[in-house]
């Protein structure tokens, strides 16, 4: 509670506050900052977002439209419970697709934060598809 008697201590301290964030806009953006990768990215990986950007780049993936990542051919055909897990993961798979292109759009493409992005997205992507046949059309 502020009381005649602490405040000028609040507000010596409110404005230490502020002048430190502003004083340190630089070291904060440093550190908001992926890092880059000092090998290149795995091959399969560089693909897999190659292949993701394609496909977001000409429409056919939408960022924020869950079904445009199935391929009908093979859901179609599978039992209203499979559907239902697949209507789920393809939420999960999107949400992991709009971060990476987000990324990758703000030039952060050769980052390690990516690269584990896509890593994680194509393993996911290869066990789903592992139990429930060809599911994605990433």
């Amino acid at each position: 509670m502020i009381t005649p008697n602490n405040q000028s201590a609040v507000s010596q301290i409110a404005s230490t506050i502020q002048v430190g964030m502003h004083k340190d806009k630089e070291t904060q953006d440093l550190l908001n900052k992926p890092l880059p990768l000092s090998q290149g990215m795995d091959q399969k990986d560089r693909e897999f977002l190659e292949l993701i950007v394609r496909l977001v780049n000409e429409g056919k993936i939408n960022l924020y439209g869950p079904s445009t990542l199935l391929n009908h051919e093979v859901y179609d055909k599978l039992d209203f419970e499979k559907q239902g897990r697949a209507d789920f993961e393809s939420i999960n798979l999107l949400s992991a697709i709009r971060e990476i292109k987000g990324l990758y759009d703000a030039g952060y493409a050769e980052t390690y934060q990516v690269a584990n992005l896509v890593s994680r997205l194509r393993a996911t992507k290869e066990r789903l598809e592992f139990e429930g046949g060809d599911l994605f059309i990433i």
